[in-house]
């Protein structure tokens, strides 16, 4: 079920921001599938994003397929959710947020779609003219409207599948305004990589955002040329108005370095093939997050310093060396010694 797989997800990550939820299903499809009852329906996109303009009638649409060997009828809803910041549980809630159900409507009451075969599900908006700047919501797509099973503990549901829905209104006044709430590593300092850092991005404004960046790793802030890139936010997550998502990163290209395996036991991975990518001293982690505030593109800048030293590789690379040099200096000895002695008895006779 899609509901089990965003709360084990929740429960590993600690999120506990309500809307943040929204930003679970970001990647893929809807899909749904209970064990034992045949129930195997997909519904993209997931989420459904709009951007709606206030006193203007809207139609947009969901794509419900039926991946089950049989016919399946469908009865869409409009549901709440909350997220539980203690326990970080997902509950629907069996009826949708205030004011939303007089004016978001479903064009058809049900849908039946026969085994393997794909059916649109329309989805009617007849934004008021007094609307606000954002909302977010959830649609259930359940087997009988009457009998469908919303959670009541945890977050199982029986014979539905849901998608979270995010709504812009296209307002004058919207204010699009994001920042950066934090940018930390886990540590100041690594024997070996990863280096893991935790960017935090603030919605200060009034509408839902997507922020979007890139994380530089360099040897100093200004460096004209960063040692490797990665993408913030590939996924295309959403931060809602006024709450803060939460993105983790890792640098992990290094020689040698952690590894994790299937199993989550951590080991330490010594592949040659890498010796090139030794890394020891000072580095910058710097990240930049671009948004358009409707008016320009405002760039967020950020960095966070950490040094790599792997102390145990040196302390073995100073043993070697001084075992070297002591070798170097023994046999030079011998050597001389043995000259001397050679000369000696030629001297003599």
């Amino acid at each position: 079920m899609l509901f089990n797989q965003l709360y084990l997800w929740l429960r590993k990550k600690g999120v506990w921001v309500l809307p943040l939820v929204a930003l679970i299903v970001m990647a893929i499809p809807g899909n749904a599938k209970a064990a034992g009852n045949d129930f195997d329906i997909q519904v993209s996109p997931s989420p459904l994003v709009v951007t709606l303009t206030p006193g203007k009638d809207q139609t947009t649409s969901l794509t419900v397929r039926n991946l089950s060997n049989h016919p399946e009828t469908l009865y869409p809803k409009l549901n709440g959710f909350t997220l539980d910041k203690n326990s970080k549980d997902i509950r629907l809630q069996e009826t949708a947020p205030v004011g939303i159900n007089s004016w978001v409507v479903f064009k058809n009451p049900s849908v039946t779609i026969a085994a393997g075969a794909t059916q649109p599900v329309d989805i009617v908006f007849h934004t008021p003219k007094d609307v606000g700047f954002s909302y977010s919501f959830a649609i259930t797509l359940s087997r009988n409207a009457a009998d469908a099973s919303i959670q009541r503990d945890g977050v199982t549901l029986k014979g539905a599948v849901a998608i979270f829905c995010l709504v812009n209104i296209d307002r004058t006044d919207a204010k699009r305004e994001l920042s950066v709430a934090s940018f930390t590593g886990n540590k100041s300092s690594y024997q070996y990589l990863p280096a893991d850092f935790t960017l935090q991005v603030k919605n200060k404004g009034n509408v839902i955002d997507q922020p979007k960046g890139t994380l530089y790793i360099q040897r100093t802030f200004d460096s004209a040329k960063p040692l490797t890139t990665m993408s913030i936010n590939s996924a295309g997550s959403y931060v809602l108005p006024g709450t803060t998502r939460e993105f983790k990163l890792s640098w992990n290209d290094g020689f040698p370095s952690y590894k994790t395996d299937a199993n989550g036991k951590r080991s330490l991975s010594w592949d040659w093939k890498h010796i090139s990518d030794l890394r020891i001293g000072r580095y910058v982690a710097k990240t930049v997050i671009v948004y358009n505030d409707g008016q320009r593109d405002v760039p967020l800048v950020n960095s966070f310093t950490f040094w790599v030293i792997p102390w145990t590789l040196l302390l073995g690379l100073i043993v070697i060396l001084i075992i070297l040099v002591m070798g170097v200096f023994g046999w030079g000895r011998l050597i001389v010694r043995g000259t001397k002695k050679v000369r000696g008895h030629g001297y003599r006779r």
